[in-house]
C-alpha cells in the first residue's frame, strides 16, 4: 500500500511538473511549497510505515482481542443469566404446584377438622342426653324412694294410732315391732 501511494505522489508531481513545464495554468498548483509538502507528506507516511505500523497494528490487535474477549464474556454472562433465569422459572413453577398442594393439604386438614368437631360435639350431646337421661332415672328413683319412705312412716303411724285405739299396751307394742320389722323386710 505504501508502494501504491508514493508512485501515485510521484507521478502526480511527475506530470505536473511537465504541465508546468508547458506552460500551462497547473504551474501555480506545483510550486516549490507544495512540492516541499508533498515531500514531507511522503517521508511522515514513510516514517510511520517504518516506525509506528507494529505499534499501531498490536494497539488495533489488542483492541480488537480486547472487544472479542469482552463479547465473550458477555455471551457467556448472558448465557449464566438465560439458565439462572430458567431455573428460577422451574423454581417458580415448582413454587405454584406446592403452594397448590399446601391449599390442597390445607383445606383437606379443615375438613377433617370440621368433620372430627361435628362429630364430637354430637358424641357430647349424646353424652348429655345419657348423662340427663340417668339423672332424670336417678331423680325418680330417689323420689320413688322418698314417697315409699314417707308411705311407710304414714303407714306406721296411721297403725300406732289405729292400734292405740283397739289394742293395749303390751299387744301393742309387739304389733308395732313385727309390723315394722316386716315393713323393713319389704321396703
Amino acid at each position: 500500500m505504501f508502494k501504491t501511494l508514493v508512485l501515485t505522489a510521484l507521478l502526480s508531481g511527475v506530470s505536473s511538473m511537465a504541465l508546468a513545464a508547458g506552460g500551462g495554468e497547473a504551474g501555480s498548483l506545483l510550486s516549490w511549497d507544495m512540492l516541499f509538502k508533498a515531500i514531507n507528506f511522503l517521508l511522515l507516511l514513510y516514517l510511520l510505515n517504518r516506525f509506528a505500523k507494529k505499534p499501531i497494528a498490536n494497539m488495533l490487535s489488542s483492541s480488537a482481542e480486547s472487544i472479542k474477549k469482552t463479547v465473550e464474556e458477555s455471551k457467556t454472562e448472558l448465557a449464566e443469566t438465560k439458565k439462572k433465569l430458567e431455573e428460577y422459572q422451574a423454581k417458580l413453577s415448582n413454587m405454584e404446584k406446592e403452594l397448590e398442594e399446601r391449599r390442597t393439604t390445607a383445606l383437606s386438614s379443615i375438613e377433617a377438622e370440621k368433620q372430627q368437631l361435628i362429630t364430637d360435639a354430637e358424641l357430647q350431646v349424646k353424652r348429655l342426653e345419657e348423662q340427663t337421661q340417668a339423672r332424670i332415672e336417678q331423680d325418680i328413683t330417689n323420689a320413688k324412694e322418698e314417697i315409699r319412705q314417707y308411705l311407710l312412716e304414714e303407714s306406721v303411724k296411721l297403725a300406732e294410732e289405729t292400734i292405740a285405739k283397739e289394742v293395749g299396751g303390751k299387744e301393742q307394742k309387739a304389733l308395732l315391732d313385727n309390723y315394722t320389722k316386716f315393713l323393713k323386710e319389704t321396703a
